[in-house]
């Protein structure tokens, strides 16, 4: 008796390695920085925080792209560490490639405390409602 050709694809498709999928790896990004916090990588998770995964090609090379300059730094330093522990995370053998996005960083540069209160005063409504009502102000 022979086994159907679905079965033997089946058995077939089982034995394939994973592959890295830039989908899949982003599925769990906010997993694998929760488990690098975890494993007291604080500082590497949070930089990893304003960072994308931008491409991974077949081969597992997996391009992170950092819209800080601080962070790219400090991940580019700590890159041998942050690929054992991304390879072991999703069990795939992975190579970084960290960059840095200048564009992005032109556009999300940090906005101050009176800068985010001044925000806040015009366009939430609760504090906006505080303001007019009890005559207050935000101070920091």
């Amino acid at each position: 008796m022979h086994a159907a050709p679905e079965t033997l694809l089946d058995v077939s498709a089982t034995g394939i390695e994973k592959v890295a999928n830039l989908a899949s790896l982003k599925l769990e990004w906010h997993q694998f920085l929760e488990h690098l916090a975890r494993k007291t990588h604080n500082f590497m998770a949070t930089h990893l925080q304003s960072c994308e995964l931008v491409s991974c090609s077949p081969a597992g090379v997996l391009e992170i792209a950092c819209c800080r300059k601080f962070s790219y730094e400090e991940l580019v330093l700590e890159r041998a560490t942050l690929q054992k522990e991304m390879s072991d995370f999703y069990a795939l053998p992975l190579q970084l490639r960290i960059l840095y996005d200048a564009e992005k960083d032109a556009c999300t540069k940090e906005k101050t405390v009176f800068t985010l209160f001044q925000e806040l005063s015009q366009t939430n409504e609760v504090v906006r409602f505080l303001i007019t009502e009890f005559g207050g102000e935000l101070v920091y």
